[in-house]
């Protein structure tokens, strides 16, 4: 007998709606809490928060709940499998295989938190018990259209997977990216503010060295640095947590300038990213 074909296969992530509000309150908590550390670096002199502080800060409402929501993302994962005649869902120890003429309708996630996704309704009129998580719903949900295993109908002109697509379409970033980014830019404010902090405190760019040896020089320089790059990471989470909620609420209001406005959000990132930060040591050299 031969085989059912394979249409299209994909990796996805399943959450029950319990998983999937913890998932995304962890995935809001550790985006939002950077803009809101930055404003507490801001008002907090008297007295500062050093660095130590900073990092168990950063650790305890960023790094911690992003990494327990990325645990919970990878345990939930499974694989959807279009078929001929149904769809197949596939997690450890479990299958599901729905009818192809089952699925009365789509109903997408309005807010992608912990992602983009959506969820499947019955024509017995209840719903796939899991939500459905994937980097581009718009791909599974046409494979499943072409198929014949859902009538999408407008669905796929939903603003928040029309978002996700173009979100998908953007070039991953890789740890290069963020190295140069957050790590290798930090070094020409980091190298402006340690020479000011070495003519104030040592009477020249090499005061330190010459008084107390290459050794002090060096860890004052890397704690600088550090000290920046920190910085820095908490001012790319000031502009990132403002572009994403704006750039979904315009793609709510002109959905077919989905991909426009994907880009300009990017762009407009990157502008007041490294713009932010030669205005913010303009100003504070020239006031």
């Amino acid at each position: 007998m031969a085989q059912p074909r394979v249409a299209a296969d994909f990796s996805v992530r399943l959450y029950s709606p319990a998983w999937r509000i913890a998932a995304a309150v962890l995935v809001a908590v550790s985006y939002v809490s950077l803009p809101l550390l930055l404003a507490l670096m801001v008002l907090a002199t008297d007295p500062p928060i050093g660095l130590l502080g900073l990092v168990q800060l950063l650790v305890a409402f960023s790094v911690l709940p992003a990494t327990i929501a990325a645990l919970i993302r990878r345990a939930r994962a499974a694989r959807v499998e279009v078929y001929d005649t149904d769809v197949v869902v596939r997690r450890t120890r479990i299958v599901m295989e729905i009818p192809r003429g089952a699925i009365a309708r789509v109903a997408p996630w309005a807010v992608p938190l912990p992602g983009a996704g959506f969820v499947l309704w019955m024509r017995s009129g209840r719903r796939l018990c899991d939500g459905i998580e994937v980097d581009d719903p718009a791909l599974l949900l046409d494979a499943l259209d072409r198929a014949g295993a859902a009538p999408l109908g407008t669905v796929l002109q939903h603003p928040s997977l029309l978002y996700a697509h173009a979100a998908a379409g953007a070039a991953a970033w890789r740890w290069s990216h963020y190295a140069w980014k957050f790590g290798v830019f930090a070094l020409a404010p980091a190298a402006i503010l340690f020479n000011a902090h070495q003519h104030i405190a040592y009477g020249g760019p090499l005061g330190q060295y010459y008084l107390l040896g290459l050794g002090a020089y060096v860890r004052t320089f890397a704690l600088y640095w550090v000290t920046v790059a920190l910085h820095l990471v908490l001012f790319a989470g000031l502009w990132r947590c403002l572009a994403e909620p704006t750039a979904l609420l315009a793609t709510w209001l002109a959905p077919a300038r989905a991909a426009r406005i994907r880009r300009a959000a990017e762009i407009g990132c990157q502008v007041l990213y490294y713009g932010g930060v030669a205005a913010l040591l303009a100003a504070r050299f020239l006031s």
